[in-house]
């Protein structure tokens, strides 16, 4: 589900009265955007990956109006694959295109592409898990309903924000605009302990004589952690 950016624009349009609607409701996409960019808030597990003997490449393939800003985690039969550069993997293993295996460590390659390394030497349907951190278009319409309606006063100050910096307008406003970047940073911080701590695994607590036998398991994030 998704909700339209220009069902924000009531709260924002009623603090710059003199600014088009059209003006406004990019302002709205972009502070949306940079919510997501900076806190990792808009989660998300894509479906599993059939992994397929001697191709390295996947791509991804995130919900409609967002692409993948950040990998989380990736895990390849449930072994978690260790993030590399391009440049890391050339240090570590410089036939990586050639070398077969199974799969230790990925790269991002742009927006919705992604490297397996070494190349799978077998094929294993849904072979691979992936949580990711999304963001939406420069193109997009709406969010997602969770994202719009958790992070609402945020994106509208951050609109706000955008909107009374700009120079030279009817509805330029430099004193509000400090006041609403506040406003809008005090969101993001928000957002990002919340992403953080929605993501984190509980540790597990170890005593002397070893892990405590009594432990039970808890789902946090699409994973399997002990307490």
């Amino acid at each position: 589900m998704a909700i339209k950016y220009e069902t924000l624009l009531p709260d924002v349009i009623s603090m710059v009265p003199a600014c088009p609607e059209v003006i406004a409701e990019r302002a709205i996409r972009s502070a949306a955007i940079e919510l997501c960019e900076k806190t990792d808030v808009y989660q998300q597990q894509l479906d599993p990956i059939t992994v397929v003997a001697g191709i390295y490449e996947y791509d991804l393939e995130p919900p409609t109006g967002t692409v993948v800003h950040r990998i989380v985690w990736m895990t390849h039969e449930g072994k978690t694959l260790e993030p590399v550069s391009s440049g890391l993997l050339e240090q570590r293993k410089e036939n990586w295109r050639n070398d077969t295996g199974t799969p230790e460590y990925f790269i991002k390659q742009g927006l919705s592409i992604v490297n397996l390394v070494p190349v799978p030497s077998a094929t294993i349907s849904q072979g691979v898990e992936i949580r990711v951190a999304l963001k939406p278009t420069q193109t997009s319409t709406a969010c997602d309903d969770e994202i719009m309606t958790d992070y609402r006063d945020a994106i509208i100050n951050g609109a706000i924000f955008r909107l009374c910096r700009m120079p030279a307008k009817d509805w330029t406003d430099l004193g509000a605009a400090q006041i609403y970047s506040e406003l809008f940073n005090n969101g993001m911080v928000y957002a990002e302990r919340r992403a953080r701590q929605a993501d984190n695994p509980v540790v597990a607590k170890v005593r002397y004589g070893g892990l405590h036998s009594g432990r039970k398991t808890r789902k946090y994030a699409g994973r399997k952690s002990f307490i």
